[in-house]
């Protein structure tokens, strides 16, 4: 059965009020009804935040398009610019173009946490294919400044780590900076730091 249908039979056949229809029933009784024949498709991606109706958030995880580039380059620049990393982005025409390049790399992969459309947090990355199996690399994972620390990070990578593992991947790997927020978050949601390994750099 199509949406259309589904939605023209539910409500031919409920003789209630609409506006009562809704204020008095949920939002995810109308889920379930319209999207019962792929339930388990449609939630997957989807978190309901419990609270009043009227103020419900819903959180969309999906993939990276490249109609996300703009919005997430202003947030980029936004979130780097700030404490802890104040790095030097001077231009959101800088930071787009950092992005793009990433993007364009033929192995790119990238995710966005959405709220009511809006993107709160992303992770852009690519994969490897390394001798322990598929891996995916982040080159930049980043969560909108005034939403760090209320869970929206640990959501995005709980939802980037099923969708990997479902696609095949075995594991995450990416570089953060020492003794800063960043480095804690990643501990506490099951990255470790390898020891075996160290980061060079050669300044020109």
């Amino acid at each position: 059965m199509s949406i259309k249908t589904s939605i023209k039979e539910h409500f031919t056949n409920n003789h209630l009020n609409i506006r009562n229809h809704f204020e008095n029933g949920s939002l995810k009784s109308h889920w379930d009804y319209f999207f019962q024949d792929n339930l388990e498709l449609a939630l997957s991606n989807q978190i309901h935040l419990e609270g009043d109706l009227n103020l419900r958030r819903v959180l969309g995880f999906r993939r990276f398009s490249w109609g996300d580039l703009d919005e997430c380059a202003c947030l980029f620049k936004n979130v780097f610019s700030a404490d802890p990393w104040y790095d030097e982005w001077v231009s959101l025409d800088q930071s787009r173009n950092y992005l793009k390049e990433l993007i364009k790399n033929p192995v790119f992969e990238g995710f966005v946490m959405c709220e009511d459309s809006k993107i709160m947090a992303a992770c852009l990355g690519h994969r490897r294919s390394w001798w322990m199996g598929k891996e995916f690399f982040v080159d930049e994972f980043f969560v909108e400044n005034e939403r760090q620390g209320n869970g929206i990070g640990t959501k995005t990578v709980d939802l980037l780590v099923n969708t990997l593992r479902e696609d095949g991947y075995t594991r995450i790997t990416l570089l953060t900076n020492k003794n800063i927020p960043a480095e804690a978050f990643y501990l506490k949601n099951g990255f470790y730091n390898n020891e075996e390994r160290t980061v060079m750099v050669k300044e020109l």
